[in-house]
């Protein structure tokens, strides 16, 4: 198989705040046409997979079929109605991870792909495309040194979005399995539990601290 490495290149998109904070932009890649045609298509295929074999996680609604930010505060609005109808409160946690898409500790997605059941050929190209890759950034006619990505699915391909659910599929399941509620669009997630009784607060208590061990263990924190 042909080594797939070269030069990334990438535009800066102003996304809010103020202008002359770098912080503020958002990197997104030029990847050629042939490329993007090929990513689009193993995406599909590794799409389907997962939904064929009931892997990604129904609390996901970034980037799937007949769902999106509507059907995400939809489902949350009508737990919240029925809670209240009951007379009983809600806690709610919102959490919007940083700089999310670039912090994928590739070595992890790797395992977690194998384990999804996705290896052989696809996942050698996979691991080729998205490791030692360089990266620079333009803006104007200026363009930036060039520096190794070491972590990060790439923003702008047509192979990204998937690879970071297949990534944060197992945060979904992590929170499920404690009891509370979860909620998630791409790297915005909602948590929050009907309180009932004493031990409901605790509940997503210890879900907080578990995401947040799971927030530290990716690169950069």
């Amino acid at each position: 198989m042909a080594l797939y490495k070269f030069v990334l290149y990438c535009i800066v998109l102003f996304k809010k705040g103020i202008s002359g904070d770098v912080s503020n932009y958002r990197p997104i890649s030029l990847t050629c046409v042939p490329s993007k045609l090929m990513e689009r298509i193993i995406a599909q295929r590794i799409y389907e997979h997962m939904v064929n074999n009931n892997i990604l996680h129904h609390a996901q609604h970034g980037f799937c079929k007949g769902k999106s930010t509507a059907t995400n505060l939809l489902e949350t609005l009508n737990d919240w109605t029925l809670a209240i109808q009951d007379k009983h409160s809600v806690v709610v946690a919102c959490v919007d991870f940083s700089k999310a898409f670039d912090t994928v500790c590739h070595n992890k997605l790797f395992v977690r792909l194998a384990s999804y059941g996705i290896g052989g050929a696809l996942l050698e190209w996979l691991r080729q495309f998205f490791c030692n890759r360089s990266h620079q950034t333009r803006v104007g006619s200026s363009l930036s040194s060039s520096a190794v990505l070491l972590s990060g699915v790439v923003q702008g391909s047509g192979i990204g979005p998937v690879m970071f659910l297949m990534f944060i599929n197992e945060l979904a399941e992590l929170l499920d399995s404690m009891g509370v509620t979860v909620k998630l669009f791409a790297d915005d997630v909602k948590v929050y539990v009907r309180i009932v009784g004493n031990c409901d607060a605790d509940m997503l208590q210890h879900a907080l601290e578990s995401l947040a061990s799971w927030a530290d263990s990716l690169p950069g924190n």
